[in-house]
């Protein structure tokens, strides 16, 4: 099992959950449920009900494009690499969670320490759209092979269901 810290920044999470991959049925219009149900069989965390599903506004510093096109790239090229939208994302130590949670998180946003039993761990200083296309393809593939931005790196550990939430970090 390996531990880290994730940021709850919409407050969900409770004490021994354990986190699934969630089915949606209702999406609309229907063929967009045949997309959907195509591309995730298994579902989606709350990650990509937030991006994929629900089209809703990005944190701050965040693009949701990037999403899909990094998708597209660890599909292509990287098949073995677990989905952004699969993933719950997670922080090595409690430092880099509450760091990430003030430049990302919201004011009441609260850091679990979670364990699981496959992560795998991304630079995500590479999820950007500046840049040209060349550049954009570049640092989607150096994401993927897990090697740093050069660039004071922000590590997150993309974390393969179930998740199991241990305790509250306070």
């Amino acid at each position: 099992m390996w531990r880290y810290f994730t940021v709850d920044r919409n407050r969900t999470l409770e004490e021994d959950q354990i986190i699934k991959l969630v089915k949606y049925s209702d999406v609309k219009p229907p063929e967009l449920q045949v997309h959907i149900d195509s591309l995730f069989p298994d579902g989606v965390t709350s990650h990509g009900e937030r991006y994929m599903l629900r089209g809703q506004a990005p944190a701050k510093g965040i693009n949701e494009v990037i999403e899909l096109l990094f998708d597209y790239v660890r599909k292509s090229h990287f098949p073995s690499r677990p989905l952004r939208f699969q993933s719950v994302f997670a922080f090595e130590n409690i430092d880099q969670a509450v760091s990430f949670g003030n430049e990302y998180g919201t004011s009441d946003s609260l850091i679990w320490e979670v364990e699981s039993d496959v992560a795998f761990k991304a630079d995500m200083r590479l999820l950007t759209l500046q840049g040209s296309l060349l550049g954009l393809s570049y640092n989607a593939h150096r994401y993927w092979s897990g090697i740093s931005s050069g660039n004071n790196p922000i590590w997150e550990y993309l974390m393969v269901p179930p998740v199991r939430v241990l305790r509250r970090m306070d």
